[in-house]
Parts: C-alpha cells; structure tokens; sequence
C-alpha cells in the first residue's frame, strides 16, 4: 500500500510522460535550464578570460531561448491559437517540425532582444518569471494543503473535528508566533543568550538579520494577518470540514516560513548552495509539474476533453525563468567582477549578500500574502461548488441544517431534486431521462482500417505517426 502524497506526485508527474508533446516540453526544458546552469558555473571558473565572453553569450540565448520557447506557447494555447502551436492530433514530423520552428524562432527573438534593447530586456523579462515562479510555488502548495481535506469532506462534521481542527490550528498558530517573535525579539535583542548562541553556529545571523529588517516585517506581518483570518474563518466553519483544511494550510503555511526564515538566518557568504537548497528546489519543481499534472488529468476526466497544453507550457515558462535569473545571482554573488554581475546594476543585486538572500525573503514575503487570497477564494468559492458537484453527482439532497448558507442557497429545497439529473418530458426509464448516469463509450474512426475502436483518454498517443 503506497503513501497517498508520494502516490500523487508520481501519478501527477507520470501525465508528462505520456504523451510526445509533453515529453518534448520537459526534454527543451531540462536541456535550455541544466544547461544554463553547468554555464553559469564555468563562468565562475572563467572570471575575467576570453572564454567567460563566450560562455556569457552561451549561457544568455540558451536560457533565454527556453524561457521565450514555453512563453510563445503559453500565449498561443492562453489565447485559444492552437492551430498555431504544436497540434495535438498533427502528424509526427509534421508536428516535429511545428516545434523546431518554434525554438528557431525562440532563438533568434533573444539574439535580436540583446542586439537591440541590450540585455536588461532578457533580465527583466526573467525577472518577470522570478517572481512569478515563487508567485506559482506559494499557489500550489496552498492549494494542495486546502485540497487534502477537501477529498472527502463531511456536510454535518462535529465536535471530533472541532476539536482536532482547533488543535492543529493552534499549532500552526504558536510556530507563526514563535517565529516572529524568534527573528525579531530575541534574536537581535539577544535575550537569554539566543543571539550568541545563533551567532555561534552561523556567524552572518544578525548581519543577515539586519540587512532585511524592513522585509522580515512585512514578511510577518502578512503572516499575522494570515493567522487572524485563519482563525476566524475557523469560528465560522468550526464544525465542518473546511476548518480542518484550513488548520492544515495554517501548519504548512508556518513551516514553509520556517524553513524560509532558517535560510535567511543562516547564510555564511554570498555564495552556498547546498545539497538542501538544490533538493528544496528539485522538489518544488518536481511539486509544480505533480500538480499541473493532475490538474490535467481532472480537467480531461471532467470536461472529456483531451490533454491541454497550457498548464505544462506555463509550468515550464516560470521554472525556465526562475532558473535563469537564479543562477545570475549565484554568479553575480559568487564573482562580483564577473561579467554577468555587471548585468544587475540596482544597489539590492550589487550587494552579494543581499543579492542571495533575497531568494529566501522574496518567498517569506510571497507564501503567506498567496495563502491568504488562496484561502478566501477557497472558502468562497471553490469549497461550495466541490460540494456541490459531488452531491450533484451522486444525487445527494441536503436537509434543512445540515449545510452551511452558501450551500444552501445553491442547492435544491428539501425532497427536491437537482435540476439537472432529470431531463424534462422525457419518461422515467426511457433513454435521457438520467441525465447524471455515466456517458457511453466515444467511438472514433480508424481511418487505416475503417473500422471502429474506442475513443482514446489520458495518456493515449494521440500524435498519429506517418
């Protein structure tokens, strides 16, 4: 019996490999991103050679060239140009050509940016995708955090999930607490001694500390304010399911920002990239693709659609930027006199120590500030038409009580049913009476035999081979 989460994950990332499509989208997007990254490596190893300018243009149109490659493609496939971009249902060399094309093009569109607008239009662009990526990760966590109770939640609850629910908030709450007041009491006021002892273990504590002061504020303050609309929505949902959810996404939440707030904390030098940091980021790429993933796999399941690009194409355009500009601040810090440090010229980026640990407050900031929109859009929105959905699908009525107001009101008087599981004028037993039963079976045409064979589903080849 395998782990639910890890189970969802790999059954998430399992839709990138089922198709040719999406295998291409992950082959361009881990060639252009390794890539730059083993680049941007040797320029730190190269620091004032020939052979730094040439790995600087190199690692410049590579990963650029990915980043602007998926950008075109979110856009197309964002604005229902498909026809434009790889087809789904196109012939094998013809699509591979489609997609060559568009990576020629790709190319030769950052070439010219740089000739024409200088290189700070490629930074700012990536930039762009920088924060849209740590924008995207806080997204996606939160979501999952909020979907996890979510699968089965109960309509009546009770005092069991009052009580358990009030615990795990309470949690969630006092690490929040412990935190703020951890990074912006005791640690710099060294009060029973907890400065020196940090400062012992990681020298750049209170420099670190210091340096960001403005930023850990608003950093906890949007963590407070998480906090307080955590709790009240728990007043609200104290006996259903939506407030174990919400407790949940408040531990996740504190967590996320501890692990956030360590790093920032414990940055030595400029440049220190550990075994953890690049796992953490692997992970939360691996995390993103799971995600989108199965999202695609309920939006083909639910709509009988088939695979949609945008998702994975968006997906890959944030990563394929984040990256970008991840590994010009590694080098910037690494080597300040090296070329691409030249390439930041704000006083924040010039500083090295600054420019590192940026990352870690840019997400500190960003996780709590996407949680609170995420949760209230939860709460809302999504948590009643789930709920809804679901009873409409198994025919389930709700008596008077039993369900909160949004429900309610959406939902059909007591001993009524839905509207839409009985078709009107038709009678009970004759075919479209039930209109909530399951679908027949699709049939398509081979045209190579001219027979008929089942329609196909998620993770069929639907590029037909020449």
């Amino acid at each position: 019996m395998g782990i639910p989460i890890l189970s969802d994950i790999f059954s998430g990332l399992g839709v990138f490999f089922k198709t040719k499509r999406f295998v291409s989208y992950v082959t361009i997007f881990v060639a252009t991103t390794f890539m730059g990254l083993f680049v941007s490596w040797l320029m730190t190893q190269f620091v004032g050679t020939p052979t730094e300018v040439l790995l600087v243009n190199f690692f410049a149109y590579i990963g650029a060239t990915g980043t602007i490659y998926f950008m075109i493609g979110t856009i197309l496939t964002g604005l229902g140009l498909d026809k434009l971009w790889i087809k789904r249902r196109g012939r094998g060399k013809w699509n591979e050509m489609i997609g060559v094309s568009w990576f020629a093009i790709s190319f030769a569109i950052s070439v010219f940016m740089s000739m024409l607008v200088g290189k700070g239009v490629l930074i700012f662009f990536a930039m762009f995708c920088w924060v849209g990526w740590i924008a995207f990760q806080a997204y996606l966590s939160s979501r999952t955090s909020l979907r996890i109770a979510t699968i089965a939640e109960p309509k009546k609850g009770g005092w069991g999930i009052a009580i358990g629910s009030f615990i795990i908030l309470v949690i969630g709450l006092v690490i929040i607490a412990a935190e703020a007041i951890f990074a912006l009491v005791l640690l710099p006021g060294n009060y029973f001694g907890l400065g020196d002892s940090v400062v012992a273990m990681f020298p750049q504590a209170l420099a670190n500390i210091t340096l960001h002061w403005p930023y850990l504020l608003l950093a906890f303050g949007l963590l407070g304010l998480f906090g307080v609309i955590s709790f009240f929505a728990y007043l609200k949902f104290a006996k259903k399911g939506a407030a174990l959810n919400v407790a949940l996404l408040t531990v996740f939440i504190a967590l996320y920002s501890g692990y956030f707030l360590f790093n920032v904390i414990r940055r030595v030098d400029a440049f220190g990239m550990t075994p953890v940091d690049i796992g953490m980021s692997l992970f939360f790429l691996a995390y993103a693709m799971s995600g989108i993933g199965r999202t695609v796999t309920e939006a083909v399941e639910e709509s009988r659609s088939r695979l949609r690009d945008l998702g994975p194409l968006l997906t890959f355009f944030l990563a394929s930027g984040f990256f970008f500009v991840d590994s010009i601040i590694s080098v910037s810090t690494a080597a300040p006199s090296a070329i691409l440090a030249g390439w930041f010229e704000t006083d924040l980026i010039a500083n090295p120590a600054a420019a590192f640990i940026f990352r870690d407050i840019a997400k500190l900031i960003a996780f709590p500030l996407v949680a609170i929109f995420t949760s209230l859009y939860y709460l809302r929105v999504q948590r009643v038409d789930r709920i809804i959905d679901r009873a409409k699908e198994e025919g389930e009525t709700f008596e008077a009580g039993e369900v909160d107001e949004e429900i309610a009101e959406r939902a059909p008087a007591s001993g009524e049913s839905w509207q839409s599981e009985r078709a009107e004028g038709i009678p009970e037993g004759k075919p479209g009476h039930d209109l909530s039963g399951e679908e027949p079976g699709r049939l398509s045409v081979d045209r190579k035999t001219s027979r008929f064979k089942p329609g196909k589903r998620l993770g069929d080849d639907e590029e037909e081979e020449d």
